[in-house]
């Protein structure tokens, strides 16, 4: 299964931290590698995957930190990226659980 995969799967099942540790390694070398836009779609869904288990815990902080998934969501329509497909389809996974989590 590949991280990203790996990722929507967790979210789905409510293991919100452990989600944000998945794309940590493909996050970090897509930095190092120069590939700046499409790291920061990855820090993107690992700050959805945060505000998620903020919101949960209660904590304020959650909508900042949701705001900052929400800086880097249009860059998923912006990229050229062989992964374009698997982007968008993580980004409709994050708002499915968005209206979950966020709605309470």
């Amino acid at each position: 299964m590949q991280p990203i995969d790996a990722f929507m799967t967790m979210l789905h099942n409510g293991e919100f931290s452990e989600a944000h540790e998945v794309l940590e390694d493909d996050w970090k070398a897509l930095r190092s590698a120069g590939k700046k836009d499409e790291s920061n779609i990855l820090k993107g869904f690992i700050n959805a995957a945060t505000a998620f288990e903020l919101k949960r815990r209660g904590r304020e902080s959650a909508s900042r930190v949701w705001q900052t998934y929400m800086k880097y969501r249009p860059m998923i329509d912006e990229i050229e990226s062989i992964h374009v497909k698997k982007y968008r389809e993580c980004a409709a996974c994050i708002d499915t659980v968005h209206e979950e989590i966020f709605r309470v």
